[in-house]
């Protein structure tokens, strides 16, 4: 699967600048392999026409950037990125597992936490006797 993140380099907006930079650092920290596009550059002129007709809007009809999108499908702009940070969805948001892949591979970590615990708790106690 390929992920591309469409974004803008002669941007005078600080906000949407921040934005690219963080979906860069968290996708490289992550070791994702994503495709950086450019929309701005002449010769990114399909991509653009690609995002303004599949890119997720605003309220207003805009596109706001960054875009992130998986193939051909629309992942999210910057505040659904965010938004699946601060869930802890961002494998679901990125659409590498769905709903309840995480689910079940959250359950699993939750289980050997558990073992993990009670093991060290039954050392503990066996240390007191």
């Amino acid at each position: 699967m390929v992920l591309r993140v469409y974004f803008v380099s002669t941007t005078g907006r600080r906000d949407i600048r921040k934005g690219q930079i963080h979906v860069f650092s968290v996708l490289s920290s992550w070791k994702y392999n994503y495709t950086a596009i450019d929309i701005a550059a002449p010769e990114n002129e399909n991509e653009r026409n690609f995002v303004i007709d599949t890119g997720k809007k605003s309220e207003d009809g805009k596109i706001v950037l960054p875009q992130i999108f998986q193939e051909e499908k629309c992942c999210g702009d910057y505040l659904d990125f965010l938004n699946a940070i601060e869930l802890e969805k961002l494998q679901t948001f990125l659409r590498e597992l769905n709903e309840q892949d995480l689910t079940t591979m959250k359950q699993q970590e939750q289980i050997s936490n558990e073992e993990t615990m009670k093991g060290k708790f039954i050392r503990r106690e066996m240390n007191f006797f």
